[in-house]
Order: structure tokens, then C-alpha cells, then sequence
């Protein structure tokens, strides 16, 4: 192959002057363009080992050749065992310790093929030197690129053989061990210089001492390792591993994870980092947040999780909410990046764990949680809803919270979903009445409680519809008004969320468990209706007061621009073809409804 030939001889002429005779790289990107495939694999294997010879003697810009290697590697043929052929062979240690992030990345992506053989991740494992490297260049980087390229890798090796069992392209023996007992684990988990120095990396003890970062630098290090954490998380940091090494960090029994959770982080001082902080603890509350899949799936439920019972162990959990239960005990600094997060934070408890929430043991958190949203929203102005300068946060809330929850109580016979308007219209206001009256999606749930959850959002419907009976009739005007691009598509999901809900029949009688849910006939009886309510969704669309206003509006031909700014040209953002198409997905979604009844 000609070209093959041509980077042969250039190759040959840099080799012998590497200072002098610069690379060319038109003639580099010809060959990446035409031969990455193609090439026969004694050529690829020869150009790998004159690239290898002369990179490190190399005296100018490496990018060129950094990436003529990372391309003939390529190609899934390209073994860990081949790279280890390479002669002279590879400086793992060198390349990840360069000051150059050209090298450092072309040395992460031939490390990176150990990956794809359970044994060959056992080689790497057994190299504590190439381990210690990899870890102090994620961490210690100030390349986001190579840190991520080098978190990447470094994830990889941990989960290789969680990745195996899954896509079934790991080596393996016909048996699984343990990922904590494989010896990639042991050597990160159990090394005591490896282990030590991720603790001391993240350290803000000796920020800006002789050899160690500074604590700007601190920080992103502590940003990149929770990143990890998430994703390995399991018994192996949750657990004490070495005491020598934990002891003088301060952490007491649970491991890198109480380090990084509740050590590490300077959260009083830092704002930023308080922000990150709790962004990793809603994220450690999601039930899949880990790629240990069987540690996900063995541990968690609806009540409770290793994850929530260690925030509340540490007590991470009510000190996280108290910026949104609790905002006058803290400086509106605080407030201002926080209040966001704790929001956050408190809607990913809620819709991960609602049976605890629901719990007689929560009972003054539930109605902490209830009194805040509730406030929130009654300060909201009709002019600030039609200004969109609306509380968003507290809707995100509202919107995650168990129905049950949202149902009136018996004592003032209100619900902060009473305090949702629909006029004025709002998108936000309109998405969030959507996810209520959609009721539960997640088809994996316990039958029994997503059988009272589709009662409960039914009957949140028919309680709202009867707090606002002008409910329907302003959300057809906003449908229609394709001005508003964001409220019409709203408006429209609204309509197709009660369309498609997923409900079910009240109890004929009161439950113990469920207090406030109420029966058929009282369900009638607070509505003022004098026959029995819609069982479906679609049902209800079909009845009374929907039927006189939302029919007529999916049925109506599509509004267009066209009298209007030019005969519709000023319609950059195709508003009215969006929300005919949206209105038309509605339509087929009635069609099919209508067919199963």
C-alpha cells in the first residue's frame, strides 16, 4: 500500500533527526482517512513499534503521532497482549507521569485494552507502580480531557468483569468472583500506598505543601473522586478497609465513602464545593446509580437503602434539607446556591423512597415538606405566573412527591396542589399538574403500591377538577395559542397525560394504612357529582367538562402563522409546527384509547 510505504520512509527520515525534520501531518491525516481499516496487520504492527521507538525521543509537538497510535489500535483485534509486544516496550509508569497530555493519552488508550480480558486486567493489577501513575494523573491533571480519559480507564479496570457478565466479551473461567476479591480491587482497596493515596490527593490538610496540589486544584481532584465513587459504589468503600490509613483522615468505620462524604470537603468554607456535595448525595440516593449492578439491585427498595441509611447514619440527610425546610437559618449566599440543590436533593428522596416518606417515622419531615411547598407557592404572585418568575424548584418537589401525600387532609381540606393555577397559564405549573394526574410509569413497582398510586392520582384529578372547574377550558386556550410555544406544548402534554393515565378504582372501603385516601362514593360526594367519576382517563376526557372543550380543540385544523408577520416567516422556531405535530401525537394516543375501550 503506497501510503504505508510513504509513512514508513518519513518516519524513518523524523527517527533519525527528531529535532530537525518536522512531522507531516498532511501525510498522517491521509493515512488516518484511508488505511485504519484496511492495513495489513503485520504493516499495523510494524508502524506501532517505529512509532513506539521514536516517541520518546521525539523533540516537537507529539499530537500526530499520539494519534496515528491511538488510531491503528483501534480495531478490537488489538490486543492487551499485542501491546505488550511492543518493542521497545511500554513505559506505562513514563507515559502516565509525562507533562504532555498528547502522551499521557496515548498511553490511556493501550492501557485501556486490558479491559476486554479478565487476565489481563489481573497483569495490570499486579503493577502497583502503573496503578499509583493512573490514579495520580486522574486526580492531579489539570487536563479535563486526560482526567476523564483516565477516569474512564480506571472505571474499566474496576468493572471489567461487571462489564464481562453483561455484554459477555470478558475472559472469564465459567465462574464469577467477587469484584471485591478480584485483584484489581485488592490492589486499589488493600495496598496500603494505594489506598493512602487517594485520601492524600484529596487532602486539604496539606494543600499547597512541597509536592502536593494547591486547593483550587483540591478541589477538582475531590469533584473527580466522588464522580467515581458513585459508580463503584458497594461494600469495598462503604466498609473499613485499612485502619492505619482511615484513622488519619478521621474517618471512623465507613470507609473512603465516609471520607469523601463527610471528611473531605471544606463545605463551610466553599460554597462550590458544598453545591457538588450535595449533587453527589442526591445521586447516591438513586437506587442505579452504581455500575455494580447486584449491588444495586440486592440492596435498595422503596423504605430504605444503604445509601439513605448512611446519610442519615452521618446525618448528611437532615442537614442537606434544612436549606429548603429551613431557609431563615442560613445566609442568603447559602440560599442562593443551595436552596436549588437541597430541592434537588429532597425530590430524589421522595420519589426513590416514598414509602418512607409516607412512613408514621416521617411524619414531621412530611409535614415540613408540605407546609414548605405550600408556602412557597402561595407567595407567588398571578403576575409572577404569567411572568414565568415562578418558584421552579418547589415545583420539581410538588412534582416528586408520593400522591398520597398531596391528597386534602380532613383538617383544613386543602393540598399544595390547590395552588397550582391555570389561569394564568403557566408551562411549568401545566408540566407539573401532568406528572400528577399521569400517575406511576414505573412498571417494576410493587403491584400493591402502584395500585393505590393510580387511585390516588385518579382521585388527585377529580379533586383539582372540582377546586378548578375552569380547569379544562383554560388549558384548551392555551393550547391554542401558538404564540406561546411553551405553554401550547404544555397545555397539550397535559391533555395526553390524562389521556394516557394510569389509574385505578378507589377502595370501596377505608384502608388503615391509607387514611386519607378516600372511598368511591365520598371521591362522588366532595366532587358534587351525582353519578359515579370517569374510571379512565380516557373516560374522563370523553365526559363532562372535558368533553365540551377538549375534543373541539384536538379536532380543530392547526393554527398557523400565516396571517400574521409576513405570512408566517416570522415563525423561526416552527412554534405552530410544533404544536400541530404535538396536538396530532394526541389524537392517535385518543384513537388508541378509545379502541381499547
Amino acid at each position: 500500500m503506497e501510503v504505508v510505504d510513504q509513512i514508513y520512509a518519513h518516519l524513518a527520515e523524523v527517527t533519525a533527526d527528531p529535532a530537525g525534520k518536522g512531522l507531516n501531518v498532511r501525510l498522517l491525516e491521509k493515512f488516518d482517512g484511508q488505511v485504519t481499516e484496511n492495513i495489513a496487520e503485520a504493516d499495523r504492527d510494524m508502524l506501532i513499534h517505529q512509532l513506539a521507538d521514536l516517541l520518546p525521543n521525539l523533540q516537537q509537538d507529539p499530537t500526530p503521532l499520539a494519534t496515528l497510535i491511538e488510531i491503528l489500535i483501534r480495531p478490537p483485534s488489538y490486543t492487551f497482549s499485542r501491546v505488550l509486544q511492543i518493542r521497545p516496550p511500554v513505559d506505562f509508569t513514563a507515559g502516565l507521569s509525562a507533562p504532555s497530555p498528547p502522551i499521557n493519552l496515548v498511553t490511556l488508550y493501550l492501557l485501556e485494552k486490558a479491559k476486554l480480558r479478565r487476565s489481563d486486567v489481573d497483569i495490570v493489577a499486579g503493577k502497583p507502580e502503573v496503578i499509583a501513575s493512573l490514579i495520580q494523573l486522574w486526580l492531579s491533571t489539570p487536563e479535563t480531557a486526560v482526567s476523564q480519559k483516565a477516569h474512564d480507564v480506571f472505571l474499566a479496570l474496576l468493572t471489567a468483569e461487571e462489564e464481562g457478565r453483561r455484554s459477555g466479551t470478558a475472559e472469564h473461567d465459567g465462574h464469577h468472583e467477587p469484584h471485591h476479591q478480584s485483584l484489581m480491587w485488592r490492589r486499589v482497596f488493600r495496598d496500603k500506598d494505594i489506598y493512602e493515596l487517594m485520601y492524600r490527593i484529596c487532602s486539604l490538610k496539606n494543600a499547597g505543601q512541597d509536592g502536593q496540589l494547591g486547593k483550587r486544584d483540591k478541589t477538582v481532584a475531590q469533584a473527580r473522586l466522588l464522580d467515581l465513587l458513585l459508580k463503584i459504589d458497594c461494600e469495598s468503600i462503604r466498609t473499613s478497609q485499612i485502619e492505619e490509613v482511615e484513622e488519619r483522615y478521621g474517618v471512623k468505620r465507613n470507609g473512603l465513602l465516609e471520607y469523601a462524604a463527610v471528611k473531605m470537603v471544606d463545605y463551610e468554607d466553599d460554597v462550590l464545593m458544598h453545591m457538588t456535595l450535595i449533587d453527589f448525595y442526591a445521586e447516591l440516593l438513586k437506587p442505579d446509580h452504581s455500575s455494580v449492578r447486584d449491588f444495586n439491585t440486592s440492596t435498595s427498595s422503596p423504605h430504605s437503602s444503604p445509601s439513605l441509611d448512611f446519610l442519615l447514619h452521618c446525618q448528611l440527610h437532615a442537614r442537606t434539607l434544612s436549606y429548603y425546610l429551613e431557609p431563615s437559618t442560613h445566609s442568603s449566599l447559602d440560599l442562593t446556591y443551595l436552596y436549588s440543590r437541597s430541592a434537588n436533593y429532597l425530590a430524589t428522596y421522595c420519589s426513590s423512597y416514598p414509602e418512607r416518606f409516607l412512613s408514621t417515622e416521617t411524619a414531621s419531615e412530611r409535614a415540613s415538606v408540605l407546609r414548605r411547598v405550600t408556602e412557597a407557592l402561595q407567595n407567588v404572585s398571578p403576575g409572577q405566573w404569567a411572568q414565568d418568575r415562578i418558584p421552579k424548584h418547589d415545583l420539581h418537589v410538588l412534582a416528586s412527591l408520593p400522591g398520597y401525600a398531596l391528597l386534602p387532609d380532613s383538617t383544613h381540606g386543602t393540598s399544595p396542589l390547590f395552588q397550582l393555577p391555570t389561569k394564568p397559564l403557566n408551562a411549568a405549573a401545566l408540566q407539573t399538574l401532568a406528572t400528577v394526574f399521569q400517575g406511576p410509569i414505573d412498571l417494576q413497582a410493587d403491584p400493591a403500591s402502584s395500585s393505590s398510586s393510580k387511585a390516588v392520582a385518579r382521585a388527585l384529578y377529580f379533586l383539582y377538577l372540582n377546586h378548578n372547574p375552569q380547569m379544562w377550558h383554560e388549558v384548551v386556550k392555551g393550547a391554542e395559542t401558538v404564540a406561546l410555544k411553551d405553554v401550547a406544548l404544555a397545555a397539550i402534554s397535559l391533555i395526553e397525560a390524562v389521556i394516557t393515565a394510569s389509574w385505578a378504582p378507589l377502595p370501596p372501603a377505608h384502608q388503615d394504612d391509607l387514611p386519607l385516601l378516600p372511598t368511591e362514593h365520598e371521591l362522588a360526594e366532595q366532587c358534587h357529582s351525582p353519578q359515579p367519576l370517569p374510571p379512565s382517563g380516557i373516560l374522563a376526557i370523553l365526559a363532562s367538562p372535558a368533553l365540551e372543550t377538549v375534543l373541539p380543540c384536538l379536532l380543530r385544523p392547526a393554527q398557523t402563522f400565516s396571517n400574521l408577520v409576513g405570512g408566517g416567516k416570522g415563525d423561526v422556531d416552527g412554534s405552530a409546527y410544533r404544536v400541530a405535530a404535538a396536538k396530532y401525537d394526541v389524537l392517535l394516543a385518543l384513537k388508541a384509547r378509545v379502541r381499547e375501550v
